[in-house]
């Protein structure tokens, strides 16, 4: 049996041993973790340049996409959507009541007259009244549809209301040219209107914010 090194020589040998040992141990530690941070530091390069590339590729795709809305774009296109569903729901609704009350039937240019009668009432002034909204349905202050009336006016002031406050105030446009053709980038034809017919006139106006058209216009057109 190999006998241990008695002694302060013994001692000090195996001292030493030991921290030749460790000495090289954290020596090859350091070569190690010197290797790993430069895969790291080469991985975040790697990286960086990917980052790059993916902001170029999505900075020119944006560029050319017209449909990215901003916060008060989406606002405006949620106001278009309600008023197109007031006009299209609620006074359609109260015109063919009118309008069937007084003719006994439905005639559908006749409907179609009492609604743009009321858009230019309701849109396209500034002091809207009850009491002329009355008179082009053709119903008198103790009529049932009276009380119709004052729900209308209230949420077409609010509709008014809303677009005001908007960083970009939207407006209606009743523009448009009795006679031309149908200009489909900014009208739409009228429930069953034909749409290669001419304009007649406005139903309903379109609705326009910082030059674009949330609602189109709604436009009775005729062959005659």
């Amino acid at each position: 049996m190999h006998e241990e090194t008695r002694g302060p020589d013994g001692r000090f040998s195996r001292l030493e041993a030991m921290l030749d040992s460790v000495v090289g141990d954290t020596t090859e530690l350091r070569a190690y973790i010197g290797s790993v941070q430069a895969e790291v530091e080469e991985l975040r390069q790697t990286v960086a340049g990917l980052e790059a590339r993916l902001d170029l590729v999505v900075a020119s795709w944006t560029a050319f996409r017209t449909d990215l809305d901003t916060e008060e774009a989406e606002s405006h296109r949620t106001l278009a959507d309600r008023y197109v569903n007031f006009v299209e729901q609620s006074l359609y609704g109260v015109a063919r009541k009118a309008v069937k009350e007084k003719h006994g039937d439905i005639p559908p240019d006749r409907t179609a007259r009492m609604v743009a009668g009321l858009c230019s009432e309701l849109f396209g002034r500034a002091d809207v009244s009850e009491r002329r909204v009355r008179r082009i349905l053709g119903v008198r202050a103790d009529h049932e549809l009276a009380q119709t009336v004052q729900r209308l006016v209230t949420q077409a002031r609010g509709i008014v209301a809303e677009s005001v406050r908007m960083k970009t105030r939207g407006f209606w446009e009743f523009d448009h040219i009795p006679g031309a053709p149908l200009d489909e980038s900014r009208q739409q034809a009228w429930a069953r209107c034909d749409e290669s017919d001419p304009v007649e006139f406005v139903v309903a106006p379109a609705y326009v914010a910082g030059g674009t058209t949330y609602s189109r216009q709604r436009v009775r057109t005729s062959a005659s």
